[in-house]
């Protein structure tokens, strides 16, 4: 029997990679709710609805008559976001899978972030977002405030925080932004002091964990990172890219410093480590992530065809 599969957002990066990759499956009937601007269309096995998630009335006359074995949340950033949603879709929905972030661990603490690292209002409960990673804030809030509802309501709950994730269709300024430069002949700027260690997981591989856990109650009530293994910098990065592009290109060595003062940005850390373990995923699953070598070539090739097209 097919999972059915209740999908809020689903059209842009990971939502629209998952998209793809679930019905393409043949064991997933999902049902995406989004503003429809960017409409999934010619998926099968794929229904899609129009309406806002903050409207609980219009949310709860679709499909009226269906239970959903998971639902995927890809797009709440704000407090109060989450227990409206799960509260009109209680009776219907078995399991929420929310989309957080690795953000959410306190950047001091050193060591390679588990599940059980420290998190932000741990050591400042006055946190603001002004202080916080982009969005950190407000993630952590509703993650606390999906526990509570979930519980309330007794529906299982899933939290995902991935670390940095690449990946065709990412409109995050990251990686496309080196592989922009190289496409278009520009110097690429190399920060020759960027020291920092970091974490990446692949846009398919964050589809696939989805796939796997959703509707599986191994996933039921818990917290998963979700990193590959490989500890990444940047010169390893520059290092792919010219073996990705079939040689070296233009470029221009400078420090953190100098690059900061030029207002030139850094897509990925430089100074600090940025280190998060995806082992329970991997172990509880026995998941397989990609590794960056396979992963970001297919991510340079899919964004270079973009740039000179």
């Amino acid at each position: 029997m097919k999972k059915r599969v209740l999908v809020i957002g689903g059209s842009m990066f990971v939502g629209r990679v998952f998209s793809i990759l679930a019905s393409q499956t043949g064991e997933i009937e999902l049902h995406v709710i989004n503003r429809g601007k960017l409409p999934l269309d010619g998926l099968e096995n794929v229904t899609e609805y129009k309406c806002d998630r903050h409207s609980a009335r219009a949310l709860g006359r679709i499909a009226p008559d269906l239970e959903y074995d998971a639902l995927v949340d890809f797009c709440a950033y704000d407090e109060g976001e989450i227990a409206p949603l799960a509260l009109s879709l209680a009776p219907r929905v078995k399991q929420y899978i929310y989309i957080s972030t690795a953000d959410v661990y306190d950047p001091s603490f050193r060591e390679i972030k588990t599940e059980n690292a420290p998190l932000l209002p741990d050591i400042a409960p006055d946190l603001s977002p002004d202080t916080a990673p982009d969005g950190a804030r407000g993630k952590l809030l509703l993650e606390k405030e999906l526990v509570d509802a979930a519980g309330r309501l007794g529906m299982g709950f899933t939290i995902l925080r991935p670390t940095f994730i690449y990946g065709p269709y990412n409109y995050n300024s990251r990686e496309s932004w080196y592989v922009e430069l190289i496409a278009r002949n520009h110097v690429v700027p190399v920060p020759t002091d960027a020291t920092a260690s970091f974490s990446l997981v692949y846009v398919k591989d964050v589809a696939n964990a989805l796939i796997a856990m959703a509707g599986d109650k191994r996933a039921y009530n818990e917290i998963f990172n979700l990193a590959a293994p490989e500890k990444i910098n940047c010169t390893r990065l520059i290092s792919d890219f010219e073996r990705y592009n079939g040689g070296a290109f233009e470029t221009r060595e400078l420090t953190v410093a100098e690059a900061a003062r030029e207002y030139i940005p850094m897509p990925f850390p430089a100074t600090e480590d940025y280190l998060i373990s995806g082992e329970k995923f991997a172990s509880v699953f026995d998941f397989k992530y990609t590794p960056l070598a396979e992963g970001m070539e297919n991510t340079f090739k899919t964004f270079y065809s973009l740039f000179t097209s």
